[in-house]
């Protein structure tokens, strides 16, 4: 999965500290990262690539730091453009970068980028927010109104009726050409196993029993955690599939389940789970 990259370790405490020319910049632009085109791949730009500029630091794999730049205007050229064989990307384009270190450590820097850029101002008073000085924060310099990084709870759920999984895909999912596992975000006063059983209902229309816990992943691409369970077929195994939400969902017998990729998501690595058997 995304954060496996044992025995590579990611560190993310708060602390302050100066950037070297190897190190990392993450220039966001509110919606977008600059990243630097190398052949099939996109890299996460160097210190020492980019023009000087104010920025700080956010966390490091092993010995690599990334820091974010305080204004991406201050990157750019004259007339506004990116330099070049750079380009800006949605976030999304770090789930195919080749090297998993970059990949986990760009994404997990970009989250804190967004979440730096949604809190400009005061949500209470309307003031500039300044960073924190002491811990992962943004202060209100008029008020006090302290605001931490934004993580949502996600649950995901693999169906299973005997050998067939319960398989779907959203309208918006950008891969059409497979099938992956029901999700949701967990609702104000759910736990995670009620969260489950509403969204299983909701998108397929059929209900679970004997939820089981099997694990989580960081998801820096909605600024998600995500909780992953199995569970079984309670009943009816007629599909009565939400229109608005999903594109389609069907139960997929296993022997029928092509091979996932389990290097970047949960998904993934549950749909493998029980492709060989393991439940």
């Amino acid at each position: 999965m995304l954060h496996e990259i044992a025995p590579h370790r990611l560190n993310n405490e708060f602390c302050k500290r100066e950037p070297k020319a190897q190190d990392c910049l993450i220039v966001f632009d509110g919606n977008r990262t600059l990243l630097k085109k190398e052949g099939d791949n996109y890299v996460v730009p160097k210190v020492g690539e980019m023009p000087k500029c104010a920025c700080h630091y956010l966390l490091s794999v092993d010995d690599v730091a990334y820091f974010l730049a305080d204004d991406f205007k201050s990157v750019l050229n004259a007339d506004g453009s990116a330099p070049a064989e750079f380009e800006f990307c949605v976030n999304r384009i770090f789930r195919g970068m080749k090297n998993p270190l970059e990949r986990f450590g760009g994404v997990t820097s970009a989250h804190i980028a967004k979440w730096e850029s949604l809190n400009k101002f005061c949500g209470r008073c309307g003031n500039p927010m300044v960073r924190g000085e002491n811990e992962r924060s943004m202060v209100c310099a008029n008020c006090k109104n302290t605001v931490y990084p934004r993580i949502s709870p996600v649950v995901i759920v693999a169906v299973h009726n005997g050998d067939e999984l319960l398989m779907a895909r959203n309208l918006d999912h950008p891969d059409k050409s497979r099938l992956f596992l029901i999700s949701g975000f967990v609702e104000i006063g759910e736990s995670l196993e009620q969260a489950a059983a509403r969204e299983v209902f909701e998108e397929a229309g059929v209900r679970i029993k004997n939820i089981k816990y099997f694990g989580s992943e960081p998801w820096p691409f909605s600024e998600s955690l995500i909780s992953g369970f199995t569970a079984e077929l309670d009943g009816d195994s007629t599909i009565h599939m939400q229109e608005s939400e999903l594109a389609t969902a069907c139960w997929i017998h296993r022997k029928d389940i092509p091979p996932y990729d389990t290097s970047v998501s949960i998904s993934c690595a549950m749909i493998e789970s029980f492709r060989n058997s393991r439940f």
